[in-house]
């Protein structure tokens, strides 16, 4: 019932993380110190990767709300949860703990796959152009 929340509070963690990283690569683009562009995996910068898995994670999220509210297991009156009027709270966090952070587990493990994937297309990609094209690119 209630494992959207997991992926909501991950979500919330991931934005706060990502802002930080994207004040950090600010700080290093104003300093002049820029990222190595023939290291795989430096082409992207992380702040959008991150902002990839915030939006997987609250957009999940999302859905998995609508989908409760739809099959009336939350309500917008308290204790919103039904569970938790029906004396199931143990079992509302015990789902929270296991289906929730599986859920949580695996959507970051696709984000993770997908981000290596991208980054060695990218890389491949890049490594194949004539040199007279690379330092075009730079």
């Amino acid at each position: 019932m209630a494992c959207f929340v997991v992926s909501a509070a991950a979500g919330i963690g991931v934005a706060v993380a990502r802002h930080a990283v994207k004040h950090s690569e600010k700080k290093k683009e104003n300093a002049g110190i820029a990222p190595k562009i023939e290291k795989f995996g430096s082409d992207t910068k992380w702040s959008k990767k991150l902002a990839y898995l915030e939006l997987m994670l609250f957009a999940g999220s999302f859905i998995l709300a609508i989908e409760h509210i739809i099959h009336g297991e939350i309500v917008p009156f308290p204790p919103f949860f039904t569970a938790i009027g029906e004396g199931e709270a143990i079992g509302m966090l015990k789902e929270m703990g296991t289906v929730g952070v599986a859920m949580f587990g695996i959507l970051v493990a696709v984000w993770g796959i997908g981000v290596l994937v991208s980054d060695y297309i990218k890389y491949k990609r890049r490594k194949a152009l004539p040199e007279a094209k690379k330092e075009g690119a730079k």
